[in-house]
């Protein structure tokens, strides 16, 4: 049986920074990288029982790189991969494990909303009467959190800040209550 190695060396992550998926969003290309970083954290602390690391971070690394075609079928084996993952990290005897949880929580919750925009493409595409109602209610759920916070910042308008706080406590919750804790203490 061959021993299973992967590069340790986490000083230079222009390399995970670089791959990225142009059929996903731009939300779940930015958890699967944070995943590779956070697991190759993990290989840098570990060196025994991390073959199943290995394989999960090569085949994060292949999906981020397009070597991986992700159809709905193959989105639901990753969401399956990393949902396995986070129950069972405490079985893999690896040090640390636990901070791999949060970037693989995050990574499940974009994952499972990508999965949902595929449905929603595959009604589009098969149904007209499916594609009528779609058109009809899509809306660019991309916006970056950045740009938001500039907007909520720059806007004089009560309903203009209104608005985009809504937004913000809909799609970033954990982001903009980590804004607004520190917007707080910053400006003291």
């Amino acid at each position: 049986m061959s021993h299973k190695t992967k590069k340790l060396e986490i000083l230079d992550i222009d390399d995970i920074k670089s791959l990225e998926n142009k059929n996903l969003s731009k939300k779940v290309n930015h958890y699967l990288q944070k995943t590779l970083f956070t697991i190759r954290i993990l290989f840098r602390h570990n060196e025994e029982n991390i073959d199943d690391l290995i394989d999960f971070y090569y085949y994060i690394e292949d999906v981020l790189d397009d070597k991986i075609y992700l159809d709905e079928d193959e989105l639901k084996i990753l969401i399956y991969r990393v949902t396995d993952l986070v129950l069972n990290i405490e079985d893999y005897g690896v040090c640390g494990g636990s901070i791999l949880i949060e970037p693989l929580s995050q990574l499940e919750g974009a994952l499972l909303l990508e999965l949902e925009k595929f449905k929603l493409k595959i009604l589009h595409e098969e149904d007209e009467l499916w594609q009528e109602i779609i058109d009809s209610q899509i809306k660019d759920n991309e916006v970056e959190f950045n740009v938001l916070i500039k907007i909520l910042g720059e806007g004089d308008v009560g309903t203009i800040k209104k608005e985009v706080a809504t937004l913000l406590k809909q799609n970033y919750q954990q982001e903009y209550l980590t804004y607004l804790s520190r917007k707080d203490y910053l400006e003291y």
